[in-house]
């Protein structure tokens, strides 16, 4: 009777421990069925439009390295093999610095968004390709990557470029002043600007090595480094074309907006940064203002995709100021009266500031269009009409030697980080018609002012005159960076492009000369390279 009272117990055991066995192997038949599945899957979709990849895990390490066919020598590109493409986050390069460099390593990051929605992977293959710009012309490149896909590979290789016979060439630089690693500046690289040739614009660093140049057959006057993209139209200097583009380091161009439309028949001088966008100078016939051709006279402000978010009819804003008389004989349709070069936004002072290389530096209210104030020489024609005089600032003494100086057929003017307005005075006379037209200077300085607009007065805190041996009377430009300076003499009668790097307390640098005037580098600004996320 014992044995039998047991028995149900041990069976009903043993029909629980059976199912427990079936359940795993049940669901190993259904895995190994989804296996078989995706295999199939591969098998049958490799020449069809979907593609299926496995995520086995493979040795990351570049396959080949190959030369930009149009420009081989600052841009090269990395083909990275054994990439887990299902799991990709990003791929980084950083071009090594050359033994002796000061200028920091250029870097960039491609996010796996990028490299996608640019053809750069290859998911069948386990492929990544990505571009390698601003290397050493003919050198041997040190490049380090890391690519992270799920894991963080490091590799590193070498593109050894071709050399670089065009603008800015190491054979035709002269060393002035060779870079002083003791002198911090707050930029390693330079955005050079061509006027016309078909070779800009050129990137240069701060040891005096060319680092980059626009495809050949661009010949863009406006151009400016705008997040990863340099946007440039192609007017080759002369106010041709109404197109806006943008080129990318890495050997791309894209069409932004045609302007056409809005009567622009020619983009000209500098863009510079606005309130809300870029400001362009554009030459067009208004349609709002009857039709009028307005020459140098009128500024657009654009965001990234092109779309006008702003303008400023500066004839329009000078005939309402002046009234009907005394505007007759200043502002003048189809003429190059105001030749307008440069403008920047005045944030604390919610101003246009804007340079006519032909009169003075003008101050517009950025949402009511209304002159504010005006900087320049009073000996000028400018000075003669009550209706503009009235806007003159008082340009006090100041402490400077020989007290203040008003600019002259300045250009690039700009605001510092002490809220101050920054120009270089080329110290040269109008050309188009003012009379008088002002003082004619032996030599050029950047200059520094500060300015009350309450109380109309402004007052020169600062210059750099180089000894008063550099005269540049068109073109030219400064701009600061962290609290060191980049200033540029293109046009010198020396018949040379001085740049010239500055410290804090007006230490050289660096100064480098080449060959050259004012259509090979008539501005140039100071741009960072490192960090590029993409």
């Amino acid at each position: 009777m014992g044995t039998c009272q047991v028995r149900p117990a041990r069976l009903k055991r043993m029909n629980y421990d059976h199912k427990m066995l079936v359940k795993p192997l049940v669901h190993f038949r259904i895995r190994a069925q989804r296996i078989l599945l995706a295999l199939l899957i591969v098998a049958v979709a490799q020449g069809g439009a979907f593609v299926a990849t496995t995520s086995a895990a493979t040795n990351v390490a570049v396959l080949s390295t190959a030369l930009n066919a149009r420009v081989p020598y600052f841009i090269g590109s990395v083909v990275i093999g054994g990439v887990n493409t299902r799991r990709l986050q990003s791929v980084e390069f950083t071009v090594q610095p050359r033994p002796g460099a000061t200028a920091e390593a250029v870097s960039a990051s491609y996010s796996e968004r990028d490299l996608v929605a640019k053809g750069r992977v290859d998911a069948v293959g386990g492929t990544v390709t990505i571009p390698v710009f601003a290397l050493y012309e003919n050198y041997a490149n040190t490049v380090t990557l890391r690519v992270r896909d799920g894991r963080t590979t490091n590799l590193t290789t070498t593109i050894t470029t071709d050399a670089w016979q065009g603008g800015f060439n190491v054979n035709d630089r002269e060393v002035v002043t060779p870079r002083d690693p003791t002198i911090p500046l707050g930029y390693s690289y330079m955005l050079v600007k061509y006027l016309y040739g078909g070779v800009g614009p050129m990137i240069l660093d701060i040891d005096g090595y060319a680092r980059w140049a626009g495809l050949p057959g661009t010949n863009p006057q406006g151009a400016f480094l705008w997040g990863n993209d340099i946007y440039y139209d192609n007017a080759d200097g002369f106010s041709n074309g109404h197109t806006l583009y943008k080129m990318g380091l890495d050997d791309t161009i894209t069409t932004v907006a045609d302007f056409g439309g809005e009567g622009v028949w020619g983009l000209h001088h500098n863009y510079d940064p606005g309130k809300r966008g870029l400001l362009l100078e554009v030459n067009l016939n208004d349609p709002t203002d009857g039709g009028g051709s307005h020459v140098e006279s009128t500024i657009f402000e654009i965001d990234k995709a092109g779309t006008v978010i702003d303008r400023w009819n500066l004839s329009k804003i000078l005939r309402d100021a002046m009234g009907p008389a005394e505007a007759s004989t200043f502002v003048y349709d189809g003429a190059d009266y105001f030749h307008n070069n440069a403008a920047t936004y005045w944030k604390s002072q919610n101003t246009l500031v804007v340079s006519s290389r032909e009169n003075f530096v003008i101050g517009i209210g950025y949402d009511d269009k209304k002159i504010k104030w005006i900087l320049g020489d009073t000996s000028k024609e400018w000075y003669a009409y009550p209706s503009l005089r009235k806007f003159a600032l008082n340009l006090l003494p100041g402490a400077l030697p020989g007290g203040s100086i008003a600019p002259v057929g300045e250009h690039a003017v700009s605001i510092t980080r002490s809220g101050e307005l920054m120009l270089f005075d080329n110290g040269e006379p109008s050309y188009n018609g003012a009379d008088p037209g002002g003082p004619n200077r032996d030599y050029s300085a950047p200059r520094r002012y500060t300015i009350n607009p309450r109380k109309m007065t402004a007052v020169e805190t600062w210059r750099y005159d180089h000894g008063r041996t550099l005269n540049s009377p068109i073109c030219s430009s400064v701009y600061e960076a962290g609290r060191s300076l980049l200033v540029n003499y293109p046009h010198s009668t020396d018949g040379y492009v001085h740049l010239v790097g500055l410290g804090v307390k007006d230490e050289v640098g660096f100064e480098y000369r080449w060959p050259g005037a004012c259509w090979t580098a008539w501005n140039v600004r100071p741009i960072d390279l490192s960090g590029l996320r993409y």
